[in-house]
């Protein structure tokens, strides 16, 4: 069966142009290799803010320095791919053996300095994935961890919001950029 996952992804309007040109780069963050998007499936305005606060907040941070065109801007696309292909991190079938597999590193994250760890959690995440894949005998190309919200898009929120949800929102991680459509990328 093949899903349909709608995405949203924030970033400045001139490497929106660029991906809307020659789709997504694969880069290394905080849950391992991919491209982030906000999961918009099930609330797509709100998938939307996250998105913009996103690209806001790195706008303030200086990594849209050198471009042309630093404005933030929104991109939304469906990601396609085959349900055997898609792994929810936040499923009761894998939440405990990915936190398991975590706490094997707990001490040494604890130790590193904390510029280092964005890198060792890619490292970590890659290589829990390669277990799983080497297991199963399929590809994990798109996963859904909680990823932090961005601290401008906490700071409109009510505390309510913070106590149920601890400000971590659905995030899914594209490991392969062959899933998403470039006819499905547009600008919000």
């Amino acid at each position: 069966m093949t899903l349909d996952l709608l995405a949203t992804h924030g970033t400045c309007s001139s490497y929106a142009n660029l991906i809307c040109k020659e789709n997504f780069r694969i880069c290394d963050g905080r849950h391992g290799a991919g491209v982030y998007f906000w999961h918009a499936s099930l609330n797509f305005d709100d998938a939307v803010d996250l998105a913009r606060s996103y690209a806001e907040f790195n706008l303030t941070k200086g990594a849209y320095d050198g471009v042309d065109e630093t404005e933030p801007c929104v991109l939304a696309c469906n990601i396609l791919l085959n349900e055997n292909n898609f792994l929810d991190l936040e499923s009761i079938d894998y939440l405990g053996v990915f936190r398991a597999y975590l706490l094997k590193f707990d001490a040494k994250l604890k130790a590193m300095p904390s510029r280092d760890v964005k890198a060792e959690l890619t490292k970590i995440y890659n290589g829990f994935f390669q277990e799983l894949e080497e297991f199963s005998n399929e590809k994990i190309i798109v996963y859904h961890v909680k990823a932090a919200v961005p601290q401008n898009y906490k700071d409109p929120k009510s505390k309510g919001l913070q106590w149920a949800t601890q400000f971590a929102s659905s995030c899914l991680v594209v490991r392969e950029n062959s899933v998403i459509p470039l006819a499905s990328i547009r600008r919000i």
